[in-house]
């Protein structure tokens, strides 16, 4: 019951969220940088086949065929005040973040980027010399091993890093069932 809260919580800050925020422009401008020189188009995913850890999925065409995935999503960064270690994790001191992932059709990622991040700490995430790591592998990441820790981000990157190996999770669980 908790967790179903939980994520009844998240939606409704999503729905707010989203409300003010234009993700297929951030799409379309992020895959823009992925994919120079080509004319691109985007077909949404149905929702419905959607898993709850993704909010907008899109799939990325150019010259008639299939070049990649664009996934719209969120993750928790700390709220003013301070947050909860992650192993203690209290939703009330969180604010949550957007961030969208390219991946291509082997599900390798082209390009993670923050879209929305209001938050006051943990912002240094934002930075393109950080997101960089991500490019070119799949999944498998941890702080501190194959992911940089960054000064006055951990809680953040912590889970950004957990929510991209969840997220692979979940995108190479649709291509299984052709979801995808």
């Amino acid at each position: 019951m908790k967790k179903a809260l939980k994520y009844g919580a998240r939606l409704i800050v999503l729905l707010l969220l989203f409300s003010f925020s234009n993700p297929d422009k951030k799409i379309s401008k992020l895959i823009r940088k992925v994919w120079k020189d080509i004319e691109l188009s985007m077909t949404q995913v149905d929702a419905e086949h959607l898993p709850v850890n993704i909010t907008q999925l899109n799939k990325v065409f150019g010259k008639g065929e299939l070049l990649g995935y664009a996934c719209y999503t969120y993750s928790n960064g700390c709220k003013v005040g301070g947050c909860s270690a992650p192993s203690e994790q209290r939703d009330e001191s969180y604010e949550v973040f957007e961030y969208i992932v390219i991946y291509d059709t082997n599900l390798v990622i082209q390009k993670v980027d923050i879209a929305n991040y209001g938050g006051e700490y943990g912002y240094e995430i934002c930075r393109s010399s950080w997101l960089k790591q991500f490019k070119g592998e799949k999944n498998g990441f941890e702080l501190n091993t194959n992911i940089d820790g960054i000064a006055g981000a951990t809680i953040s990157a912590t889970y950004l890093i957990d929510d991209v190996n969840a997220l692979f999770l979940s995108m190479k669980a649709l291509k299984k069932e052709n979801q995808i």
